[in-house]
């Protein structure tokens, strides 16, 4: 609508003999809000990339628990002195299969919840070292140094907050992501205080936008993990971020009784 309505505008400023700055600089409007959508569909188009190949990635895992389970089972059938180890242990590959599902079955309710926000180039859901994962680019929260948080920012915020906070039991912690460049500011002296900063300011409004302050934490990690190569632009905009991670519980985590088990001794 906007491009065409620009195209309007330029044809009348054409046709009507509007002095020639007046035209140059409507031309030069309707080529940047070009560039804009151009750029909204590449990212939009790399979110679905990315979104089908963590749903690959949890699909495997599920089908790799199946086999495993299916596998145990047949070993089970094997034994004979140790039943009741190998029904613990079954008992605990189905936990970790009910387990593996709900995170597939939570991820795609997220994925489901934030589909118009991903399609639009907002933020991508993601899985990444087994953890759960909202993406957001910096350049829809802040202008580059700063931490006020912008507009569309805080529109972004507030619909993130709200579709976050009906995920019961779960706690989030607010990531602040820098590249590699060093700030260069009287008010922050690294990219550590920074990406601090901004991850604070995120969650102070994600609490004013409804979310219970003892689920949130904030932390910032400069520009120490990377998801890019800092060696190009797009490189260096990947890796500004802000990421809301979803905190495992409890019964996410290994079992105590298998992490306490010795170990066998290597054999020479």
């Amino acid at each position: 609508m906007r491009i065409a309505a620009l195209f309007m505008t330029v044809a009348l400023v054409a046709g009507c003999g509007i002095d020639k700055e007046v035209y140059e600089a409507k031309v030069a409007e309707l080529n940047k809000t070009k560039a804009q959508l151009d750029q909204q569909t590449k990212d939009a188009a790399e979110a679905r990339r990315r979104c089908d190949e963590t749903q690959a990635k949890l699909d495997a895992e599920n089908m790799a628990m199946k086999q495993r389970l299916q596998a145990l089972g047949q070993d089970m059938s094997k034994l004979s002195g140790d039943m009741a180890t190998a029904q613990k242990r079954m008992s605990e590959m189905q936990k970790q299969q009910e387990l593996a599902e709900k995170r597939a079955a939570q991820y795609r309710d997220m994925m489901s919840k934030f589909r118009s926000m991903i399609d639009a180039g907002k933020l991508q859901v993601e899985i990444r070292d087994g953890l759960m994962l909202v993406k957001l680019p910096d350049n829809i929260l802040f202008d580059p140094g700063k931490t006020e948080i912008k507009q569309a920012g805080k529109d972004a915020i507030a619909q993130v907050t709200q579709i976050l906070s009906g995920i019961e039991g779960r706690k989030f912690q607010v990531a602040g992501h820098t590249d590699n460049i060093p700030i260069k500011s009287a008010k922050y002296k690294s990219n550590w205080e920074l990406s601090t900063a901004r991850a604070v300011e995120v969650a102070k409004l994600m609490m004013s936008d409804g979310m219970d302050s003892k689920r949130l934490s904030a932390a910032g990690y400069a520009e120490q993990r990377p998801v890019a190569d800092n060696g190009t632009d797009d490189g260096r905009r990947a890796n500004r971020r802000i990421e809301i991670v979803v905190q495992p519980n409890i019964e996410d985590l290994p079992n105590m009784d298998d992490l306490n088990k010795p170990t066998a001794a290597p054999t020479s």
